[in-house]
C-alpha cells in the first residue's frame, strides 16, 4: 500500500509563457510599489507586480493518491509450472479552489470575487492472472512458456461550480457568493481494456535465442473494430559462445559479438476520447423553457487501432572481457491508419471529424557505448558511457485526394533550382514533417543610395511598401501605402519578379531535432568520486518569439531587450535589425511578416533573422562524492556513509539567444516566453546502518 498527498501551487494566470515573457519586458522605470509601500498593481495581472496578484487572486489545490497491490503465486509443478495473480487499486482525489480577491488594476477596479471549487476522482483497477511454464531438455534446450489475460477499468468523475458577488473577501467559498451568477457542473467517464496475452522463448546453450509475443487488446473506446492482435518475434546469436569463436585468435579481444533482429507491431488509440466512436452531445440552448441535447461530432464507429509496424536489427559488441561495450540498432517504423482529424466545410455543421488515414514511416540509428578507461582497484578509475539517436521522419501514404502526392494542405513557394513554383508544408507522400518557410532576410538597407540600386523597382505585397521607382498607377493597383526607406528589410526574390510576395519563401530548418543523445563520466580515486551527466540535441530550429516580439512592439509601452540598442539608425547602418517601428506587425512588416502581433503560435512566415538553431550541449548533472572510511563509521554502528554536493542544470553550451534552446513542446517551433530550467545545488548525505 503507498499513500501521497501534495499540493502544487499554481499561478494566478494560466499562460506562463506570455506571463514570463511579459515581466521580462517591464520598463525599468517602472516601480513597483506604490508610494505607501504595497505592491503596484500595474497595468494587469499579466504585467503588474506578482506579489500584489499572487495575493488577490488565490489559488489552492490538493492531491491524494492511495495505491493497493496484492498478488499470489502457486506453484502447480515444482520448479516449472506457475500460476501467478496480481490486482492493484489506484485511488486519486483532486480539489482545487480559486477566489478573486476585490482588487484593481490600470483601468478600473473589480470587486466581482468570482469564487470556483472543483473537485476530481480517479478510479482504477487492474486484474492479471498469468500461466508460467519453465524447463530445460537435455540440459542443452531452453524453454518458457506463458500465457496470460488483463483486465483494466478506469472511472473518472468531476465536479466544478463557480460563482461571484461574495460581500467581502474574508470567505473565498462558495456559500457567501451572491446565487444570481451560480453555476454548477458534473461530468463522469470511463474506459475499460481486456486483454489475452501470450509469450514463448526458447534459447539453446544460450547461443541461439529466440522469443515470440502476441497480444490481443480489446477497447472500449473503439466500436465496430474494438479488437486488435499484435504479434512481435525477435532473434539472437551469441556468436561469443560458439567453439570457433572461442578458439580464435579475436576472442583475445573480443569478448561479446551478439546480433539481433527483431519484428513487431503495436497499438494506439491515444487521441480518441472514451466515447467519440459512439456520439457527442452537449446542451442546447434551452427553447421554450426547455433544454434541448445536440450533437457537436460526428460519429465514426468505423475507428480502428492506429498500428505501428517496427523492424529493428542490433549488434552488441564486448572488447577486453567487456570492459569496452557498443550497442549498436537501426529501425524502420511504419504506423499506418494514423489517427486524424479531417477537416470539413462548413456547411456540414461539424469543424472536423476523427478517421484513420495515412502512413508515417520514421528511421533512425542509436548507438550506446559504456566504456571501462581506466581501471584500478586501488587507485584512480574513469568510466565513460555515451548514447546517440538519428532520427528520419516521411510520409509514406496519404488517402488519394486527387493532389499530387496526395497533398493535404501546404502551401506554394518558387524553387530557384527548378524555376517553378511547387507545394511544400503540410502533409505530402515522400516528405517530412515540421519544415519550416519563412521570408529571407538579405539585409537591411542602409541609406538612399541602397533603396534606390536594390529596390527601386521593389513591390512588397506583404506589407503594401513600393520602391522609388514604382509608379502611381501600381501603388493604387496593388493597395501600396507606404514607401521602402533606409532601414527597411531587403528580401530575397526569389522568382525575379521585383514582387515580394508568398512566393518568395524559403525553408529556413525544421522544428524536430535530427540527433539527440548524452554522455556520462564517473572519475575516482580512492573513496572519492566526481560524475558528470551530459546530453545535446541537434538539428532543430527555433523561432525566438520573445526577441521578436520585443523588437516588433506587438505591445508599444513594453520595455525591448538590449538586441534595440543595434536596430537601424541613421548612426547605426551596419546592421542585420531593422529601424524600430511602433507595431511592426500593422506597419512595415520588417520582423512580422506575413503574421498578426496577436500571433505568438505559428512558427512559420515570419522574418528568416529571428530563426535560430536550437544546438545544445547541457550539464543536466554534476556530483562530487566522498566515502568516509569505514574505520571511521564502524565506530558508530554504520556499515556505510556518504557525504556529496549535486548541482543539476547546471549550464547550456548553445548559440541560441533565448532562455532555453531546448525544442519548445507548447508551440513547437516557437519560443514564446519559457520559465528556464532551474540551477539547483544539493548537499546531502548517505548512511546505511
Amino acid at each position: 500500500m503507498n499513500f501521497s498527498t501534495s499540493e502544487a501551487p499554481e499561478l494566478y494566470y494560466d499562460d506562463t509563457a506570455d506571463l514570463f515573457e511579459r515581466l521580462q519586458s517591464v520598463e525599468p522605470t517602472w516601480n513597483p510599489y506604490l508610494p505607501d509601500g504595497s505592491p503596484n498593481y500595474g497595468y494587469g495581472k499579466r504585467d503588474g507586480n506578482p506579489l500584489y496578484w499572487l495575493d488577490k487572486l488565490t489559488n489552492q489545490n490538493n492531491t491524494r493518491r492511495t495505491t493497493l497491490n496484492i498478488g499470489a503465486d502457486l506453484e502447480l509443478i515444482k520448479d516449472k509450472l506457475y500460476l501467478r495473480e496480481n490486482s492493484s487499486l489506484y485511488y486519486s482525489d483532486y480539489t482545487k479552489e480559486t477566489f478573486d480577491k476585490a482588487y484593481r488594476d490600470y483601468w478600473n477596479e473589480n470587486t466581482e470575487r468570482k469564487a470556483s471549487f472543483e473537485y476530481t476522482r480517479t478510479i482504477q483497477q487492474q486484474h492479471s492472472l498469468q500461466l508460467e511454464y519453465t524447463d530445460t531438455f537435455k540440459e542443452k534446450h531452453n524453454l518458457s512458456a506463458m500465457v496470460g489475460g488483463e483486465y483494466f477499468e478506469n472511472q473518472y468523475l468531476q465536479y466544478k461550480g463557480t460563482a461571484d458577488g461574495a460581500p467581502f473577501d474574508q470567505i473565498p467559498t462558495l456559500n457567501v457568493s451572491g446565487r444570481d451568477n451560480m453555476w454548477s457542473y458534473s461530468y463522469r467517464q470511463g474506459y475499460r481494456i481486456a486483454s489475452g496475452f501470450a509469450r514463448v522463448t526458447y534459447d539453446y546453450e544460450r547461443r541461439y535465442l529466440f522469443t515470440a509475443v502476441a497480444r490481443y487488446d480489446g477497447i472500449s473506446k473503439l466500436s465496430d473494430n474494438r479488437w486488435g492482435f499484435f504479434p512481435g518475434v525477435s532473434a539472437g546469436w551469441n556468436v561469443h559462445e560458439e567453439a570457433f569463436f572461442k578458439d580464435s585468435e579475436l576472442a583475445k579481444v573480443v569478448s561479446t559479438v551478439k546480433p539481433r533482429i527483431s519484428y513487431g507491431i503495436n497499438g494506439n488509440v491515444n487521441g480518441i476520447g472514451n466515447y467519440d466512436v459512439y456520439g457527442i452531445y452537449d446542451k442546447q440552448t434551452a427553447y421554450n423553457g426547455t433544454t434541448g441535447i445536440l450533437n457537436t461530432g460526428v460519429i465514426n464507429s468505423k475507428l480502428k487501432w492506429e498500428k505501428s509496424k517496427s523492424f529493428e536489427l542490433g549488434l552488441d559488441l564486448g572488447f577486453l572481457d567487456n570492459r569496452y561495450n557498443l550497442i549498436l540498432d537501426y529501425y524502420n517504423r511504419t504506423t499506418s491508419d494514423l489517427l486524424t482529424n479531417v477537416n470539413l466545410p462548413g456547411y456540414t455543421g461539424f469543424d472536423s471529424f476523427k478517421t484513420n488515414l495515412g502512413s508515417l514511416r520514421n528511421t533512425g540509428f542509436e548507438v550506446e557505448g559504456n566504456l571501462s578507461l581506466i581501471r584500478n582497484p586501488k587507485g584512480f578509475n574513469w568510466d565513460f558511457s555515451f548514447n546517440a539517436s538519428l532520427v528520419h521522419n516521411k510520409i509514406i501514404k496519404l488517402p488519394y485526394n486527387g493532389n499530387e502526392n496526395n497533398r493535404q494542405g501546404g502551401t506554394q513557394v518558387f524553387d530557384p533550382k527548378t524555376q517553378q513554383v511547387i507545394w511544400v508544408g503540410g502533409y505530402q507522400e515522400g516528405h517530412t514533417m515540421g519544415d519550416i518557410y519563412a521570408y529571407k532576410q538579405v539585409k537591411i538597407l542602409s541609406d538612399w543610395n541602397e533603396v534606390n540600386t536594390m529596390a527601386g523597382n521593389y513591390i512588397d505585397m506583404i506589407a503594401g511598401l513600393y520602391g522609388p521607382n514604382v509608379s502611381d498607377a501600381d501603388k493604387k493597383k496593388y493597395g501600396l501605402t507606404k514607401p521602402i526607406e533606409p532601414g527597411d528589410v531587403l528580401w530575397a526574390d526569389l522568382d525575379g519578379n521585383h514582387k515580394i510576395d508568398q512566393l518568395d519563401r524559403v525553408k529556413v530548418g525544421n522544428i524536430y531535432p535530427k540527433w539527440t543523445g548524452g554522455f556520462s563520466t564517473t572519475l575516482s580515486y580512492k573513496n572519492v568520486s566526481l560524475y558528470g551527466r551530459f546530453d545535446f540535441a541537434l538539428g532543430h530550429t527555433i523561432l525566438n518569439m520573445v526577441a521578436m516580439r520585443s523588437l516588433g512592439q506587438s505591445v508599444g509601452f513594453k520595455n525591448i531587450i538590449k538586441e534595440g540598442l543595434k536596430t537601424w539608425t541613421e548612426e547605426n547602418t551596419n546592421t542585420d535589425l531593422p529601424k524600430s517601428y511602433y507595431d511592426d506587425s500593422t506597419n512595415k512588416k520588417n520582423i512580422y511578416r506575413d503574421t498578426k502581433g496577436s500571433d505568438i503560435t505559428s512558427v512559420n512566415d515570419r522574418s528568416s533573422r529571428f530563426y535560430e538553431k536550437g544546438d545544445y550541449l547541457a550539464l543536466r548533472e554534476l556530483t562530487l562524492n566522498w566515502k568516509l572510511p569505514v574505520n571511521w563509521i564502524s565506530k558508530v554502528g554504520m556499515t556505510n556513509a556518504s557525504v556529496y554536493i549535486t548541482g543539476q542544470n547546471l549550464f547550456y553550451i548553445t548559440g541560441y539567444s533565448g532562455s532555453s534552446p531546448e525544442a519548445p513542446l507548447t508551440y513547437p517551433g516557437v519560443d514564446a516566453g519559457r520559465y528556464p530550467t532551474p540551477r539547483t545545488v544539493l548537499v546531502g548525505a548517505s548512511v546505511s546502518f
